[in-house]
């Protein structure tokens, strides 16, 4: 008699295995990227580090076969401008601009630490701490250099997840 078949992970189990290998994969190289802005090592790492984190991530979920989406929300077009919209992410005292992954019915975060949540979530996409905007704030320069941040460290995610059992993503 055939054994059955492996029980099917959920995609909210199979998202969390996901985001957290990319998590601890990155925590090392937000060092990195702060050092080479020329910036003290703020206490949470994570901090400023969204944009590319998020899409890093993003691209992560779809090798893996994941529909994925980085979005973002920007709730003041500048530190001092007033507030446009509750757009970010809401840590409870206000909203803060913030980059995040949706990925069908799920947002995917591994930076949400730097305003109090957890290192790693994986919530509904209808979380009332997000409220994506409808465009990205950021200067054409720097979108451009988000993506080469993440083309930078590609290679090394690919040699690092590549090394586990198939489809462990254990780097």
């Amino acid at each position: 008699m055939p054994s059955p078949p492996p029980p099917i992970l959920s995609d909210r189990t199979s998202l969390l295995k996901i985001a957290t290998a990319a998590r601890h994969f990155i925590e090392p190289i937000w060092i990195e990227w702060h050092r080479h802005a020329g910036a003290d090592r703020p206490t949470i790492a994570s901090q400023g580090t969204c944009g590319r984190t998020s899409l890093f991530l993003q691209r992560v979920l779809s090798t893996q076969g994941f529909s994925a989406d980085w979005v973002c929300g920007t709730p003041r077009s500048g530190p001092l401008e007033p507030e446009i919209g509750p757009f970010g992410f809401n840590c409870g005292k206000s909203w803060q601009s913030h980059a995040w992954v949706e990925c069908g019915d799920f947002i995917v975060d591994i930076t949400a630490d730097q305003f109090g949540a957890p290192p790693v979530l994986v919530v509904d996409r209808t979380d009332n701490r997000y409220n994506k905007g409808n465009r990205d704030g950021a200067l054409p320069e720097f979108v451009l250099a988000r993506r080469r941040a993440v083309d930078d460290i590609w290679p090394q995610w690919q040699r690092i997840s590549a090394g586990g059992p198939k489809g462990s993503l254990t780097p």
